[in-house]
Order: structure tokens, then sequence, then C-alpha cells
């Protein structure tokens, strides 16, 4: 009760009980005259009395009423806007897209948990496919959440409105093209979508609407998982650009040293060898001066593909520069597993090559050096290095040479 509503109360009580006690008096010096007047108006006044404080009563129930639906919302808005900031700063620090995504789908599940049945799920566009690839809250069957792997096939036009970005909502699961999915859902499709750039979607499902402040706060929270995987996509790319021969897209010296130094670290404990190839490409100058260096980056781009091909899944493939490349080949049980390989790139290498409709006559030369306990990553190269210079001398076409054997 506020204010007026106690001053009303404290000054119409004493004042009804005033009149209440003058009547009566007045009615007791003369009973018999209009008797019945002063009962009569003295029940009145105390009916209008207790009327307008049950008028009073029922407006501040009606204004608490009011005010503790006040108070929730605003603790549902602080508990929204915790969540979103908690979220926000994982976000900021989170080093990979599959972090995002569990930050991501975790932030939606804890915005949605008074929304009995809901669920939230992140799904990572692959090809003509959404796959979903992060979900928390309660599955479809009532059982926890098995949907991690399963891809959705939406019809074109509802792709590329998602693609484009625009925020939908659908009625029915089926509509996202979810196989053997038909149970009714409110369904809120949030593309995840940066300067053009199609991350994904964040969906949130639940068997009623959803209210507005609950669908501006997941808004929210699909621009900060936006930004975030933008952010990551972008490190990824840094990454692949320092590590990387960009002509080639093989490894490249940095991170060569680096896969060299982890391989000898391997071989130590485990007994087994490395075996460093360097190989160094004939007559590539001539592919310059004749046809140019676009005809010559081609070629480079041929070569990187049939090294990658003609080596083991777990050797590592790299161009140091120029029309050199090494290939890094780790747990060799002996000598004669690297002259394997070496025999498979120089074959490789040696088929003609057609470049802007020039078949072009390629060979390479190939220096082999083996690791033992000793050995450190510069002397390898080093080593390998003088061997391709003993296989260059020693022959005009395709060849290889092991260091330290005649």
């Amino acid at each position: 009760m506020d204010r007026t509503g106690r001053l009303v109360t404290w000054v119409s009580l004493p004042a009804v009980g005033a009149v209440d006690a003058v009547l009566l008096a007045a009615w007791g010096d003369r009973p018999d005259r209009h008797g019945w007047a002063v009962p009569v108006a003295a029940l009145a006044l105390n009916g209008a009395v207790l009327a307008g404080q049950a008028w009073s009563l029922r407006v501040h129930a009606r204004l608490l009423r009011r005010l503790d639906r006040t108070l929730a919302a605003l603790r549902k808005s602080m508990v929204r806007d915790q969540i979103l900031a908690d979220t926000g700063t994982g976000l900021l620090t989170a080093g990979d897209t599959k972090a995002v995504h569990e930050l991501a789908v975790d932030g939606a599940a804890a915005l949605l948990a008074d929304t009995p049945d809901a669920l939230a799920v992140l799904l990572e566009p692959q090809v003509d496919e959404l796959v979903v690839v992060a979900a928390a809250g309660t599955d479809l069957d009532g059982a926890d959440t098995g949907l991690v792997g399963r891809r959705l096939a939406p019809p074109p036009p509802l792709r590329a409105l998602m693609q484009a970005g625009e925020v939908l909502g659908v009625g029915n699961l089926a509509e996202l093209g979810v196989p053997g999915l038909t149970t009714t859902r409110t369904a809120l499709l949030l593309p995840l979508v940066v300067n053009g750039r199609f991350f994904g979607v964040l969906g949130v499902t639940a068997h009623r609407t959803l209210h507005a402040d609950l669908r501006r706060a997941l808004e929210t929270l699909r621009t900060q998982a936006a930004l975030a995987l933008d952010g990551a996509a972008l490190t990824a790319e840094l990454t692949v650009r320092a590590l990387h021969d960009p002509l080639t897209g093989l490894a490249n010296r940095r991170l060569i040293g680096e896969r060299l130094v982890q391989a000898l670290a391997r071989a130590r404990r485990s007994g087994r060898r490395v075996g460093v190839l360097l190989i160094d490409l004939n007559g590539f100058k001539p592919v310059n001066d004749t046809l140019g260096h676009g005809a010559g980056d081609e070629l480079l781009r041929a070569v990187a593909g049939r090294l990658t091909h003609c080596v083991r899944l777990e050797d590592t493939v790299g161009r140091l520069g120029g029309d050199e490349f090494v290939v890094v080949a780790e747990d060799l049980p002996d000598l004669a597993a690297a002259v394997r390989i070496a025999q498979r790139v120089v074959e490789a290498v040696g088929a003609p090559i057609v470049v802007d409709g020039h078949r072009l006559p390629a060979s390479a030369s190939v220096g082999v050096a083996l690791s033992n306990d000793a050995s450190l990553p510069d002397e390898l190269l080093r080593q390998a290095d003088t061997a391709m210079y003993t296989a260059k001398r020693h022959r005009k076409t395709g060849a290889y040479h092991i260091h330290g054997v005649a």
C-alpha cells in the first residue's frame, strides 16, 4: 500500500468513528425523534467507507501484481543479460570453431531454460546440406541430445534465405528437410552470416511461441556467435598462410621445420627413423624463359599434386622455394623404406606434364638423408641437399642419391 492509501486509511477511519459518536450521542439525547434516521445514516456512512476501502485494496492488489510481473521480467532480463555477457566473454577467447559451436548452443540452452521442451542446435554448411555439429537441450524423443551428425537438406529457397542472413520462423521441423521428423514445433532459425560469409545456422525449437524479449536475446547471441566464427575463420586462414606455400598449398619452410622437429622426437622414442627427401626439378628455368612464369607456376602446382599423391598419408610434403620441394617421411624401419619413397617420387615427377597445351618433359633429382639418434633438423636438410646435388651431377635425368652411400 502506498503513502496515499495509508493516509486515506488513517484519516477516514477516525473521522467515521467521530461522526458515528456524534450521531449516537444525538440519538441518545432524543431517541424518540427520527430514531430510525440516525442508525441508517451511520450504517450508510460505514458502508461507504468500507466500499472505499475495498476498492482501494483491489487497486493496490492489482498494482502489486503488476509490480510482481515487472520485477519478474526484470529478473529474467538480468539473467539473460548475464548469460549473454558470460557467453560473449567465452566466445571472445574461443580458440576454434568447435569451441564456438559448443558455447553458442550452451548459451542458447541457458536462455531457453524456462521454456519447456526447448532445443538448441548449431548447423554447419557442407556442400548442399546442413550438418548438426552441436546440440543442447532435450531431444525430440525426450532423450538426451543425439542430434550431432544428423544431416538436413532444406529446400533451396529456404537455404537461400538463410544464406542471406534472414531470421526465419517455421512451424514444422519437416520444413527443414529433416528426414523422418514430423513433430510440430515452433522453430526459429538464426543464420550466422558476417560480411556475406555463411557460417551456419543457430536453430532453436520449442512447443510454444518464443517471447519477444527471448527472441531479441537469441538474436544478440546469434550476432556474438557469428562474429566469433568469423574471427576463428580469419585466424585459421592466417595460420594457413603463415605455414603454407601460397602457390601450391604445401607446407612451407617454417612448417617443415616444425614437423621435422616433432618427427625426430617421436623417432627417438620409437627407435624408428626419419627420412628427408629434397627434390629439385630438372629443366625448370627454360619453362619460365620460353612459356612464361604463368606456365612455370602451373608446372609447380602439377608437381605438388603428384608428390602429395605418391607419398604416404603420414608424410609431409613441402615447398622450400623456387623449384625445390621436400618430403619428411617418418616412422621408417630401414633405408629400404626411404628408397622406395624416393623411387616413387622420381617415377611420379618423371611423367610428362601438359601445361597450356605444351607437353613438357619433367624429371627430378632427389637427395635422401636418413636420421640417427643424434640428428638435428637443419643437419638432415643439409645432408639431403648435398645428396640431391650429387644425384644431379651424376645423371641429367631423374635420379636419387642416398647421403652417406657411395
